[in-house]
């Protein structure tokens, strides 16, 4: 199966000095992986920890995910081969671009990553590559390949999409996937379950051009982002939207906001919450993203910050439509995957 990607958010798969020198195959794969492992949860299904080498289980049974990505004693049923028409989006490779907020001391650090066009060539038997189709099918609408994603990169289009979705559907050379409930068991909030996310998109149509430079923190490097807007049609706003929701509507404790937004002190903590940067789609623009809402403390806090839809004009300085789903039960995590389709 071949599927042709489009970048429309930098894309970042890593390299051996902290900098990108190529897209990486294990950076893409690694990806794939964590968000199967968030859906089989979701439905129901067992998804192991492949940290603590929990596959197989005592009667030498594999997880629905290991089967298809492996473990250890169990090969991946899928080779990836990239034809890659990416480039890094400025250079050096270790310059970064510093995004801070008017009312902040530190901002956010963004690294050159890749933007472009790239052909994945993806072989394995039919039912696996069926089950890839839809994968990235729902990751075009509502996820993202790569690292990074908690700076917003990894977004991206499939410029062959009738041929994917053949895949998926079974239309064209392969069985098709369904997306089945497995079972009933509870989220546990210890790895990623589809039943505790919640996601966003906000889309709006600038009435004047140069609308990117209004958005707090923007004016700064205004020079540098210039580039980046007339070429590839990005604008890194996630730091202005974070910045809005962390420190100006935040109403829970500290403690609960830094294991939300993240912290590297007194222990590092990743974000929960992610927000892509804006990308030009036509006459529109938008911003879209995802919260890990695994915690009933303050679940309710968060979803309400991230979906006030104030909070995203003050943030960006512009109206638009703001579109949310949250999900909870395994009934609309199917839904949700089917809908992608």
């Amino acid at each position: 199966m071949e599927i042709r990607l489009k970048t429309l958010t930098p894309l970042w798969t890593g390299g051996v000095d902290g900098t990108m020198d190529r897209i990486h195959e294990t950076g893409i794969i690694g990806s794939l992986r964590w968000w199967y492992e968030a859906i089989v949860r979701g439905l129901g299904g067992r998804a192991c920890d492949p940290s603590e080498h929990e596959c197989p289980d005592r009667d030498g049974n594999y997880c629905d995910v290991c089967q298809v990505f492996g473990a250890m004693g169990w090969r991946r049923r899928l080779r990836l081969e990239i034809e890659d028409h990416t480039q890094p989006i400025w250079k050096p490779a270790d310059r970064m671009l510093n995004i801070r907020p008017p009312d902040r001391n530190r901002g956010w650090l963004l690294p050159p990553g890749w933007i472009g066009t790239l052909t994945l060539h993806l072989d394995g038997d039919d039912k696996t590559l069926s089950l890839l189709a839809a994968l990235f099918l729902f990751l075009e609408r509502w996820g993202s390949i790569g690292a990074k994603p908690q700076l917003g990169y990894g977004v991206f289009e499939i410029k062959n999409h009738d041929e994917v979705q053949d895949w998926a559907t079974g239309d064209g050379d392969g069985p098709g996937w369904e997306w089945k409930i497995l079972g009933n068991e509870r989220p546990e909030g210890k790895h990623p379950d589809l039943r505790q996310f919640g996601f966003f998109r906000y889309r709006f149509q600038p009435a004047r051009p140069g609308w990117w430079t209004r958005v707090p923190g923007i004016e700064r490097v205004a020079s540098q982002v210039q580039p980046l807007v007339s070429q590839y049609g990005i604008v890194p706003v996630m730091p202005a939207l974070k910045n809005e929701w962390r420190f100006h509507r935040w109403q829970g404790s500290r403690r609960d906001e830094q294991e939300i937004f993240g912290a590297l002190r007194p222990k590092r903590q990743r974000s929960k919450v992610i927000a892509s940067w804006a990308y030009r789609t036509g006459q529109d623009w938008e911003v879209r993203g995802w919260a890990w809402l695994f915690s009933k403390r303050w679940a309710d806090e968060t979803w309400r910050v991230l979906t006030e839809r104030d909070g995203w004009e003050k943030s960006l300085r512009v109206q638009g439509r703001l579109e949310t789903r949250r999900i909870t039960t395994g009934e609309q995590v199917k839904s949700l995957l089917e809908a992608a389709r």
